[in-house]
């Protein structure tokens, strides 16, 4: 029987099948009576199916942790090496929503009751009664499933969240997110480079996020925001005594980040020595901490981004020409804004609806003529302007529409770009001066109402007072689109 709950929201509605019980007993005696009290119990998970794994010691039973998903653990108390005890306490480092039931015989009870006070869900005595078994064990699975799905519906909103942003509709764009598709499929290691402010960090997270990997650790480092000697510690950790300071040993964020993915942002900040150390960990797969003498084995996949030429760099010999072959396996180009005009309107309008609904006011929105405004606004800021004024023209909205004059009180027009018909090319003749205003104007024209209607032609025409065939033939003279 499916739970109408769980069928209502399709991705989340198997977390994993079958559920899985692990037992713990080095008694075989004891494991075939429980056993057959479980199989009485006629247990049910949501998924219909049950799986039980047995394992008869607890060193057995972490190692089947780290290799599969485990929803319920039903371990004895005393065993011999590891007890069920120091069980409980690894398994709560590993996953603290795992449930873990403890079997005890009478003199153990006290030991059972800490155990609860330490975390453990509930302990059964032994010898085991069936139908307590079954009523414990019923409770125990509703628990897990709940837990699960919560963390299942959490993980799943805050991913929706971070691809959300990821939002546009122009060719460029479309191309951008076929590249974060392949990097987020393999391990290969990924340069993104665009200027400030094109969401190379947003781009970075998401493919991390995609991953198989995305429940491994993400660690981010600034190679703008610090001193080199604190990029290096930071990187790669140290020893006690590496320098003043170090008073005790510290990993490296390369080191933490063991199995997920490291950012480097601004990458052609770091210097030429720093480079060497990190081209060693990335053809090496090993990290030696500052002042150390031991290396140590890290599967660390990374991705770097920067706002320079490390191609000029390289040329000039402030960039290892190496280390960028290295990095740049997969490369993700990302055009500023004002080469994909197509995506601002989206992004405006997501970034509308988010920041409405943060500052409770969900009806607000951009009314044609404030997009329209903001569409041919050239944004050398990119899109990370763009987020500053909408927040801000949200936050000081009266109305559920947002008008084009608080749109452009918003953008200073100091940085807005000349039309050019204000600046002229006066080296030209006259016809070909007026042809070149002509054609910039009418580019401009054509993807400001585009981007203002989402992209529909026949709207966009509508808006413009031209024929839709016309409309049409500027799209394919001006643009190079077929309308």
């Amino acid at each position: 029987m499916t739970n109408p709950l769980i069928d209502s929201i399709h991705p989340l509605r198997h977390i994993h099948s079958p559920f899985t019980i692990l037992l713990v007993e080095d008694n075989p005696s004891d494991t075939e009576l429980i056993l057959h009290a479980i199989e009485e119990a006629d247990l049910r998970a949501v998924g219909g199916e049950i799986d039980i794994q047995v394992r008869a010691t607890a060193e057995g039973a972490l190692r089947l942790l780290t290799e599969r998903p485990v929803d319920l653990v039903l371990t004895d108390l005393v065993m011999p090496g590891m007890d069920g005890l120091d069980l409980l306490s690894h398994i709560q480092k590993i996953d603290s929503h795992l449930p873990v039931l403890l079997v005890t015989r009478m003199k153990g009870v006290q030991s059972a009751v800490d155990a609860m006070r330490r975390g453990a869900y509930d302990y059964i005595m032994k010898p085991v009664n069936p139908q307590d078994l079954g009523m414990r064990l019923h409770r125990a699975i509703r628990t897990s499933e709940i837990l699960r799905f919560n963390s299942a519906f959490k993980r799943s909103a805050q991913q929706e969240a971070r691809t959300t942003s990821l939002v546009g509709a122009s060719p460029a764009f479309r191309e951008v997110l076929e590249r974060v598709n392949e990097a987020a499929n393999g391990r290969s290691t990924v340069l993104i480079t665009g200027e400030t402010g094109t969401g190379k960090g947003v781009i970075a997270r998401a493919i991390h996020d995609q991953s198989r990997e995305q429940e491994q650790p993400y660690q981010v480092i600034d190679c703008t925001t610090m001193p080199e000697g604190m990029v290096e510690s930071e990187l790669f950790g140290h020893v006690r005594g590496a320098f003043t300071g170090a008073i005790a040993d510290k990993p490296g964020l390369i080191e933490l980040a063991n199995g997920g993915t490291v950012f480097l942002d601004e990458i052609g900040e770091l210097s030429l020595s720093l480079q060497a150390k990190l081209l060693h960990v990335l053809e090496e797969n090993e990290v030696r901490r500052v002042g150390g003498t031991r290396a140590k084995r890290v599967e660390t996949r990374f991705i770097a981004a920067t706002n320079q030429d490390l191609e000029e760099k390289i040329e000039k010999g402030s960039f290892r020409k190496d280390l960028y072959y290295r990095l740049a396996v997969i490369q993700i180009p990302v055009p500023p804004l004002r080469d994909r005009q197509e995506d601002i309107a989206p992004i405006a309008r997501h970034l509308c609806t988010q920041f409405g609904r943060e500052m409770a006011k969900p009806r607000c929105y951009l009314n044609a003529s404030a997009m329209t405004e903001l569409t041919a606004y050239p944004w050398p800021g990119n899109v990370r302007e763009l987020r500053n004024v909408i927040e801000r023209a949200v936050m000081l909205a009266t109305e559920d529409a947002i008008s084009v004059e608080e749109i452009k009180s918003l953008l200073p027009s100091r940085r807005r770009a000349a039309s050019p018909a204000q600046h002229p090319d006066t080296t030209a003749s006259f016809l070909e001066a007026k042809k070149k205003v002509v054609a910039e104007f009418t580019s401009a024209y054509l993807r400001a109402q585009l981007a203002t209607h989402g992209g529909h032609i026949t709207k966009a025409a509508e808006a413009s007072g031209i024929q839709r065939h016309y409309f049409s033939q500027l799209m394919k003279r001006y643009l190079g689109r077929q309308g």
